[in-house]
């Protein structure tokens, strides 16, 4: 016999009687005076704010309206302020540049003067080395003479007299010192003419200056004189800080060709001196054999 038995008679449930009407947790009647306590429902203050237009000053972004309003107008006298304390600080930071300009046009001069005192010492090295190249040549036509004249009495010596074509040698070695001396004044003289043109052009900036006096009003809000002085300070400030460049472009242009010259310069020198003293080698070798004898 099984422990349970299903039972055979059908469940009956009660009918539920209707008690909305006195329910006590029954929802109360909507009001406009209901309070809806749902954090993501609106109210009407949400709904008259949402349809009342945006208002930038309750808005929670303010990245493009800074301050308490757009409407409010700044004061003219702090605009007036800061544009004069920007042009102040322009006049300032033309000054340094200025300064640091001078410095810079001052090392380049400098460094110029030490380059042509350095071609000068190059051609007077090129003019000593030349007239040591005629000495050896004196000297060759000296030991041909010893040498003439230590061989045997039977054959006769014949010398030649050769100070004329040694005079004539050191003359011309002299008249091409004095040409290359003269083409380096020539050199000089022309990087100084270039000079004073960068400071023709700068005279011209000038006058450029005061004619475009007469345009900066259109560009000047409610400007006073002090702002008619720092305005030509800036500019003149401008103006040669502009030459003080230029100056620097030139120097540097003189000296790398002065730097090209002296290269060639030494390059000639290193000729130079391998041939003279190979000859002056050989020259001493044909002096002692000529002494052995």
């Amino acid at each position: 016999m099984p422990l349970f038995k299903r039972s055979t008679s059908q469940l009956q449930i009660p009918p539920v009687e209707s008690t909305r009407g006195d329910d006590t947790f029954s929802d109360p009647p909507a009001s406009d005076s209901t309070v809806v306590r749902d954090k993501y429902s609106r109210s009407r203050g949400d709904r008259n704010e949402l349809f009342s237009g945006y208002n930038p000053t309750k808005s929670g972004s303010s990245r493009f309206f800074e301050g308490d309003s757009i409407d409010d107008e700044e004061d003219p006298e702090a605009i007036k302020q800061r544009i004069r304390y920007k042009k102040q600080e322009s006049v300032k930071s033309t000054q340094t540049s200025i300064q640091l300009a001078r410095q810079a046009v001052e090392t380049g001069n400098n460094t110029l003067k030490k380059l042509r005192e350095q071609s000068e010492r190059l051609g007077n090295t090129e003019f000593i080395l030349d007239r040591t190249k005629a000495s050896v040549a004196r000297a060759e036509d000296k030991t041909e003479e010893l040498r003439k004249l230590n061989r045997s009495i039977f054959i006769p010596a014949v010398t030649f007299n050769n100070d004329a074509k040694h005079a004539a040698r050191d003359a011309k070695v002299q008249r091409r010192h004095e040409d290359k001396r003269a083409e380096r004044e020539k050199t000089m003289l022309g990087a100084n003419m270039g000079r004073s043109e960068g400071w023709d052009g700068r005279e011209e900036t000038g006058s450029r200056r005061i004619r475009s006096t007469t345009q900066r009003s259109r560009f000047q809000f409610e400007a006073t004189g002090s702002d008619d002085e720092m305005e030509d300070a800036l500019e003149s400030n401008l103006d040669e800080i502009q030459g003080l460049v230029r100056d620097l472009k030139n120097a540097s242009i003189t000296m790398g060709e002065e730097i090209g010259r002296q290269d060639a310069v030494i390059t000639v020198l290193e000729e130079k001196t391998v041939k003279v003293d190979g000859r002056l080698h050989i020259n001493t070798a044909k002096l002692h054999r000529t002494g052995g004898r």
